[in-house]
């Protein structure tokens, strides 16, 4: 997911106190898009944005194998040291998801996090590779309060499966 296909319809659903969530032309420099997600001074420690490309808040199946369990993202974050939460599911059931995190080590730089859902995040559920898996959420500084920090904003590009 790049959010340059002019013919993909790139869709943000935002939760939890991240309902800011657009598609913008990367203000780091660039011509490309981003998406911009504003985590509110009000926002649950689990807000959230979903991104999608079909109907039902989908994307494409991904294709996790025994030995193909990781995901990338790009991100840009005002601050180093936060987790960033990735969880997939599936979009007809979404009791059949497994979430992981990375975390970031630099600030207000893009950095390329990787994603390996081999290990779950603690009291999730483990990878299930029987499930189809075509839903795609991310949370930035998982587990604290826009009440903690403040209102940040965070940004996200090129969601790609393997490594």
């Amino acid at each position: 997911i790049t959010f340059d296909a002019s013919a993909i319809t790139y869709t943000l659903t935002g939760f939890g106190g991240a309902d800011d969530s657009t598609v913008i032309v990367d203000p780091i420099g660039g011509t490309n898009k981003v998406a911009r997600v504003v985590k509110s001074g009000t926002a649950e420690l689990w807000a959230g944005t979903t991104v999608s490309t079909g109907p039902n808040f989908s994307v494409p199946t991904l294709p996790f194998t025994a030995s193909s369990t990781q995901m990338t993202v790009r991100v840009y974050s005002p601050d180093a040291g936060i987790k960033v939460r990735l969880k997939v599911e599936d979009a007809a059931d979404p009791t059949r998801s497994v979430e992981t995190e990375a975390t970031t080590t630099v600030a207000n730089a893009w950095e390329t996090l990787t994603f390996d859902f081999a290990n779950q995040a603690t009291g999730t559920a483990a990878l299930n590779l029987n499930y189809t898996y075509n839903k795609v959420s991310i949370f930035f500084n998982f587990g604290v309060t826009g009440v903690t920090v403040g209102a940040k904003t965070y940004y996200f590009d090129d969601v790609t499966f393997g490594p």
